[in-house]
């Protein structure tokens, strides 16, 4: 961690001016740094790295949000739930459950109902990791869900849920 406030500062202004890159791999590598140094003052610059052209930079800009876990984020994760790339539904929802706070569990439950499998199954582990009791009767409609990591994932957050309680 960089403890330097100043340093901090210019750091995460370089990173920022960095998601600008014309190499999607150093645009990438930036979000990923600035997910890992986790400063709110990166949250504007990743918000508008969501919607990049490479696909590798959308999603480390969107699993930055979630180490960040800035509920500024989520109005523009929640419109990431219905982008046509399962990949980017999958880390939108494995972001809101980290950033997590019960407003999501609607939005979370919605993907229940994906038409990917791995969406179904990250909505079920992000709903566990915010643990909510209101998340319970959810999980329990996807209990009977077709693919079977699906089933096991909603069940291990149903077991978490009740472990909180």
């Amino acid at each position: 961690m960089i403890k330097n406030i100043n340093h901090q500062q210019m750091v995460i202004d370089a990173l920022c001016k960095s998601l600008a890159d014309v190499m999607p791999e150093v645009r990438a590598k930036a979000a990923d740094s600035l997910g890992k140094i986790g400063s709110e003052i990166a949250v504007t610059a990743l918000l508008n790295t969501i919607y990049d052209v490479d696909i590798t930079v959308r999603l480390s800009a969107i699993k930055a949000l979630g180490e960040i876990r800035s509920s500024i984020a989520i109005p523009q994760l929640v419109k990431l739930l219905l982008d046509t790339n399962w990949e980017i539904r999958a880390m939108a929802v494995e972001a809101l459950g980290k950033i997590g706070p019960e407003t999501v569990i609607s939005y979370l439950s919605n993907a229940l109902d994906d038409d990917n499998a791995v969406v179904r199954s990250t909505a079920a582990k992000a709903l566990g990791q915010i643990a909510s009791e209101d998340a319970i009767p959810y999980l329990v409609n996807a209990i009977s869900d077709a693919d079977d990591t699906v089933r096991s994932s909603v069940i291990e957050a149903i077991g978490k849920i009740g472990a909180r309680e």
